[in-house]
């Protein structure tokens, strides 16, 4: 990140001759850390009943350290996962008190601000508030200025908010370019499928169905289950709009079949 170039040159600025000693990460810290990696991949296999009691084991090990930007962190995260179980209004409550206690002056840091603001923006245009979500995509694009390493993720949240206000040629146009912008290979994936959603509002539907194939690819290669579930909705939407319902029952088979594995692998 940009602030941590900045922060190493001030130190070479001053010298070996004031070397400071390394601090070493307590088991706790280095305990907390693992947990998050361990939720994260839990997470992204669709697994939200362990990914949700290890960020809150990380969140409690944090709190109790007074580590505030670390328990915003994990407590941002489980505000994703009670979005995804339809607690929204909960979610952007624990995000929302976030943002609130970074400018009160809490020492919660600027990337963890720009999460917060693209986390709200998101559970926005969930709730179909596009007013409130374009707020708190602002906020978080002025945290990125010029650029940073979450850029691409922001012109598909942007493009997203685009789509919801019904201007498709504008969405494909920074979808395009966060696909363009992207450096890994998850922020490809998640610009090619809002492109494949501009391009079928478009009416561009071979486009779409190629950019909907090759999110796909990507997201089965990831191992991201509810991803892939996500772009074989859309395959079934855009052949549906195609009318072409052989292809269309294909997908809606396969997305079936993967939903059911996926409850059976969660526990639910």
């Amino acid at each position: 990140m940009w602030w941590r170039l900045i922060f190493i040159s001030g130190l070479a600025a001053v010298g070996c001759a004031q070397k400071q000693p390394v601090a070493e990460k307590s088991t706790a810290v280095q305990s907390a850390e693992q947990l998050e990696r361990k939720a994260n991949l839990a997470y992204s296999k669709g697994d939200a009943i362990t990914a949700a009691k290890d960020y809150q084991t990380a969140s409690n090990v944090y709190q109790s350290l007074a580590m505030v930007n670390e328990f915003a962190l994990a407590q941002i995260s489980l505000a994703r996962i009670d979005s995804d179980d339809g607690r929204i209004v909960q979610a952007l409550a624990h995000v929302n008190y976030f943002l609130r206690q970074a400018y009160q002056g809490a020492p919660i840091s600027d990337s963890t601000k720009l999460l917060a603001n693209g986390r709200a923006a998101a559970l926005y245009l969930q709730q179909q508030d596009l007013s409130s979500a374009d707020a708190s995509l602002a906020s978080a694009e002025a945290l990125c200025v010029p650029t940073c390493s979450a850029i691409a993720a922001l012109e598909t949240l942007r493009a997203n908010w685009y789509l919801a206000s019904g201007n498709a040629a504008a969405a494909q146009a920074k979808a395009d370019r966060a696909y363009a912008s992207a450096t890994t290979a998850v922020d490809k994936a998640n610009a090619l499928r809002t492109l494949a959603q501009s391009r079928m509002a478009l009416g561009a539907l071979d486009q779409a169905t190629s950019d909907a194939k090759q999110a796909l690819q990507t997201d089965q290669t990831l191992g991201l289950a509810k991803r892939v579930i996500t772009d074989l909705d859309l395959l079934v939407s855009i052949y549906t709009k195609a009318n072409n319902s052989q292809k269309a029952n294909e997908y809606k088979e396969l997305s079936h079949s993967a939903q059911m594995a996926l409850h059976q692998l969660s526990g639910k």
